[in-house]
C-alpha cells in the first residue's frame, strides 16, 4: 500500500494514496471532512476552536456518539460502542494534548481519536469492513496526525495537488472539480485605514477638479488575497492558441485579461526548469499618472499601490497548468515565488 502526506487547515496525517476527499463543509476554524476509497467512506475528521484550557472529550464524545446514531437509525442497524480505548502505547503521542480513543461498530467497523491541542478539538475516525485486517492501516494515520495551526506554512491537499501557504492567509473558498482545483485565501485586513481613506478623499476632490466622469481608485484591498488553481489537461487549454509565438502567455492573457486589466506588469520566462514557467509582477496604474501634481504625489507614497503577482507554468509531465496569484501584498511576487516551491506538479 502507498502512502502520502494528507493536510487541512493546520491538520497533517498520513493516508493510502487511493483515499481522496469526498466531503467537506465548514471552514478553517470549524469544519468536517471525509476521504473514500472509492468503495466506501474510510476517515472522517472534525475539527472546532475552543477558548477552553481543559474542555470536557466526554462530552463533545457524546454529541459525536447522538450524530452516529442518527445517521445508522436510519438503516436500522444496531451500534455497539466503546470509549477510552487506548490503541496507541507510546507516551510522546500524548505530549502537549490530552487524548481519549473510542471504537463503534454497526455494519462496518471504526477507531477514533478525539484530542485537545492548543486551541482546537479533532476528532479522526478510521472506518473499515468488519473482517478487514485494516489495524496497522489505523495504526499507521493515528500515529502520523498532528496539529501544525501554529507553523509558518499550512498544508493544503486535494486530487494529488499539495500546497503550502503562509500561516497568516485563511481559505476562503474552494472548487474541486475533475479538470479544475482552486484554493483562493485572504489574510487579514490591512492596517492604516486613515491613510487609505484620506488618499480615497483627495483622488475623489481630483476626480472632481479635472472633470473625469472614470472613477479614481486610491484604495488597496482591505485584505491580501493568494489564490492557487490547477488546469488540465494543458493540451486542451492551449490548443488555440498554438500559433502564438508563446501559447501559454496567449492563453493567460485571454483567461485573466480582466484580473490583470488595470495593472502594469513586466513578465519573465523561467527557462532553468523541464516546465515552462512565466512570473508576471506589477502593481495597479492610476489616472494621475505622470501629473506633476505634488500633494496627490505625496498621498500616493502613504497609500501604497496594490501588488500583482503572477507565477504560472505547464507541467508536461501531468498534462496541467498551475497558476498562482497574489494581490493586495506589499511583497506578492516573494507570496507567490513560496508558494510555487512547495508544489510538486508530478
Amino acid at each position: 500500500m502507498d502512502w502520502t502526506l494528507f493536510g487541512w487547515a493546520g491538520i497533517q496525517l498520513e493516508i493510502p494514496t487511493t483515499w481522496e476527499l469526498s466531503g467537506l463543509s465548514g471552514d478553517q476554524k470549524t469544519g468536517y471532512l471525509r476521504l473514500d476509497d472509492g468503495d466506501m467512506p474510510r476517515l472522517e475528521l472534525k475539527w472546532a476552536h475552543t477558548r477552553r484550557k481543559k474542555p470536557d472529550l466526554h462530552a463533545t464524545l457524546d454529541e459525536y456518539f447522538k450524530l452516529i446514531r442518527k445517521t445508522y437509525k436510519k438503516k436500522g442497524t444496531e451500534l455497539a460502542f466503546r470509549r477510552n480505548v487506548n490503541l496507541i502505547k507510546e507516551d510522546g503521542f500524548f505530549e502537549g494534548r490530552n487524548v481519549l480513543g473510542f471504537s463503534w461498530k454497526g455494519d462496518i467497523r471504526a477507531n477514533g481519536l478525539i484530542f485537545h491541542a492548543g486551541k482546537r478539538i479533532t476528532i479522526v475516525q478510521v472506518m473499515g469492513r468488519l473482517k478487514e485486517n485494516w489495524r496497522p492501516t489505523v495504526m499507521r494515520i493515528f500515529q502520523s496526525i498532528v496539529d501544525r495551526g501554529d507553523a509558518p506554512q499550512t498544508l493544503w491537499s486535494a486530487y494529488g495537488l499539495k500546497l503550502g501557504v503562509p500561516k497568516e492567509y485563511k481559505l476562503e473558498r474552494q472548487k474541486l472539480l475533475s479538470g479544475y482545483l482552486l484554493f483562493a485565501f485572504a489574510a487579514k485586513p490591512m492596517r492604516f485605514q486613515s491613510v487609505v481613506r484620506l488618499a480615497k478623499r483627495v483622488g475623489d476632490r481630483l476626480q472632481k477638479t479635472n472633470g473625469s466622469g472614470s472613477h479614481t481608485d486610491f484604495s488597496p484591498p482591505d485584505i491580501g488575497q493568494l489564490s492557487v488553481e490547477r488546469y488540465g489537461p494543458a493540451e486542451v487549454m492551449l490548443n488555440d492558441y498554438q500559433d502564438t509565438p508563446n501559447p501559454l502567455e496567449a492563453w493567460f492573457r485571454a483567461k485573466y485579461a480582466k484580473a490583470i486589466r488595470g495593472y502594469g506588469f513586466e513578465v519573465t520566462s523561467h527557462t532553468e526548469s523541464e516546465d515552462e514557467r512565466l512570473t508576471l509582477v506589477g502593481e495597479q496604474t492610476r489616472l494621475y499618472d505622470g501629473i506633476p501634481f505634488s500633494p496627490v504625489l505625496m498621498i500616493d507614497k502613504l497609500s501604497k499601490r496594490t501588488a500583482l503577482a503572477f507565477h504560472l507554468w505547464q507541467c508536461n509531465h501531468s498534462n496541467r497548468i498551475y497558476v498562482i496569484q497574489s494581490i493586495g501584498s506589499n511583497d506578492a511576487h516573494s507570496a507567490v515565488q513560496k508558494v510555487a516551491e512547495s508544489i510538486e506538479c508530478h
